[in-house]
């Protein structure tokens, strides 16, 4: 069974009423309120306490696609201030302080009270309940700090619950110091943690996910942003590392990722594909199914109890959504050819067909022009009796009134379903979409969102093979990636070996909420943060006014994009600032 990690529990109480006044039941607390006693004594509801960090964790298809050139809308809108470098301490909502830290002191909070829970001795899942409740709290700290660090940099750990009588100014910590909190966090947490849960229990977070974790940060501590002396700001250890061996800091990311691989439970999904449209079916699968090797560390969403992720937001318009995330031609390019060759424009056979014979994860991930989705409403079954999308113009030519006229797929800005959208790329998402899902029937369908799985952890294992300049091995493991994705194995070595390895990463991930870190841990921003690209897909009149039936596809600007270096870290906002003295602002904002 799922869990959901915002469970209900329900209170009955019996109330005897006798002919004598009983001065004990005037003062009775209504049976909706809990005192802290109460609630750190009981288990179902403590558990309820823990539910609500569970749920504290952000999530969402765009969560950070638009804030990098995985996804464009066309009105633009938050994403268009991060690309143009608009961010300022006074609209400051990256990253989401304020959020993050509200979780921190619940985790803080949780773990000073917890051993007023009465202890039990009986084993769930080979563990004790106040142990795993223990090692979830410490998990969710280290994630809510991993979230902050990734964003901010080094920032002020907090470890107590703050009182409304305590001073509030404290200095931001060394990159280095959060670090090794976070590190300390995840091991603690997988020493607590049983390996699997089971029944009711499944979803919560166990120690593979700390494990993972631990992983994700130490690779990202590794990585080039963190190991770079930023000389014009006054405290560069808040930004990384300032002293220290970075091969160390590579080794220790490989171990990491190795003991989440050494554990033994995970695998990748349906690794040994028989052929290209088997190996793109298991991909699209791997996103819409319950639960699969894979999952790490996940979050279940259910229509059955009434909570069922909202996808209107990602659906094409044409079939009752507004296409919010969908993939500039930037994103497009960079999936290979089938046999692994680059797609270029300038090859006239590409530039034809720009969709034909790519790497399967394109068919599983993204709807294009004349893509198979899923069967439209009936009343418009005569105008696309397939199902495909339909973003392109037709010029058809009027006899009657001698001249072209113009026809308007059913998924374009255009569309007579619903002219406009939120989407002027030419695709629209699919990963993460179940194609049986009927948007004009419920607007909302299960989804399991993993926030880790153990495809990340493969990567992540590779990356600092190449860090420690270890080829071979990194190699062996980005070729898991690609068997299980039918394309054929990387041989480059060295520098072309990481470029291959960094596309290879943006391909198999996309839209999971790494490419904004990525593109800045790696110092690559530069290349993310430009203008971007969609399609104009035009059925051309033939010169006997025939319709051609393969329609010219070309890139045209969408949206404007530069980059400034202060965009490698957030800033605070300004409130924060003033109300603690202490902080240090990002470089690139002001103080």
């Amino acid at each position: 069974m799922k869990i959901n990690h915002i469970k209900s529990i329900a209170l009955g109480c019996a109330l005897i009423f006798s002919s004598s006044c009983d001065k004990g039941f005037l003062v009775t607390k209504p049976s909706t309120e809990f005192s802290e006693a109460d609630v750190w004594s009981d288990p179902n509801l403590i558990q309820l306490t823990m539910n609500r960090i569970y749920s504290q964790n952000p999530w969402y298809f765009s969560l950070t696609s638009l804030r990098v050139d995985e996804a464009r809308s066309y009105d633009a809108g938050n994403d268009f201030n991060m690309m143009n470098m608009l961010m300022t301490p006074d609209n400051a909502w990256w990253g989401d302080w304020n959020g993050m830290y509200a979780a921190i002191r619940n985790c803080n909070e949780f773990l000073e009270n917890l051993d007023k829970l009465p202890d039990d001795n009986a084993l769930i899942d080979g563990v004790k309940l106040k142990d795993r409740l223990r090692g979830e709290a410490l998990f969710f700290r280290a994630w809510y700090y991993h979230l902050l660090v990734s964003y901010f940099g080094g920032v002020p750990l907090i470890s107590h619950s703050y009182k409304l009588e305590d001073d509030f100014s404290i200095a931001r910590n060394t990159y280095a110091e959060c670090i090794d909190f976070i590190v300390a966090d995840c091991d603690q947490a997988a020493e607590l943690l049983p390996l699997v849960h089971t029944g009711n229990n499944n979803g919560r977070v166990t120690k593979g996910a700390a494990l993972a974790l631990k992983s994700r940060m130490l690779l990202r501590a590794a990585s080039d942003l963190h190991n770079t002396t930023f000389s014009n700001f006054s405290q560069p250890e808040l930004l990384g590392y300032i002293h220290g061996d970075r091969n160390e800091r590579w080794q220790a990311a490989k171990d990491a990722a190795k003991a989440v691989i050494d554990l033994g439970i995970y695998n990748l999904h349906k690794p040994a594909p028989a052929s290209a449209e088997e190996a793109s079916q298991n991909y699209e699968e791997l996103f819409i199914s319950a639960e699969s090797d894979e999952d790490i560390f996940v979050r279940f969403f259910s229509v059955e109890v009434n909570q069922g992720a909202h996808f209107w937001i990602v659906f094409p318009n044409g079939y009752g959504g507004v296409e919010l995330n969908g993939a500039p031609t930037e994103l497009v390019d960079a999936y290979e050819m089938a046999d692994g060759t680059k797609f270029s424009w300038d090859n006239p056979q590409h530039r034809l067909e720009p969709y034909k014979d790519r790497d399967p994860r394109l068919y599983a991930t993204l709807l294009f022009e004349g893509a198979k989705f899923r069967p439209r409403q009936a009343n418009l079954a005569d105008i696309d009796p397939i199902g495909v999308l339909q973003v392109g113009t037709w010029e058809r030519w009027d006899a009657e009134a001698n001249k072209i006229v113009y026809e308007y797929g059913l998924d374009s800005r255009n569309s007579a379903v619903y002219a406009g959208g939120y989407n002027n790329t030419g695709t629209s998402m699919l990963k993460y979409i179940n194609r049986r899902t009927d948007m004009y029937v419920n607007q909302y369908d299960d989804l399991t969102w993993r926030y880790i799985r153990y495809g990340e952890v493969i990567l992540n294992y590779a990356e600092a093979c190449i860090g420690l300049g270890q080829d071979a091995e990194a190699r062996t493991f980005i070729n898991m990636i690609r068997k299980r994705a039918g394309m054929p194995d990387v041989t480059e070595s060295g520098e072309a070996l990481k470029k291959r390895y960094q596309n290879e990463r943006r391909i198999e991930l996309v839209y999971e909420d790494h490419r904004f870190f990525d593109v800045r841990r790696w110092m690559i921003a530069e290349e993310a943060y430009k203008p971007m690209h969609g399609v104009d897909v035009v059925y051309k009149l033939n010169p006997d006014r025939t319709t051609a039936t393969i329609p010219t596809i070309t890139p045209v600007q969408i949206t404007t994009g530069k980059w400034e270096d202060k965009g490698y870290f957030m800033p605070i906002a300004r409130d924060e600032m003033n109300k603690n003295q202490k902080l240090v602002q990002n470089p690139g904002y002001g103080q």
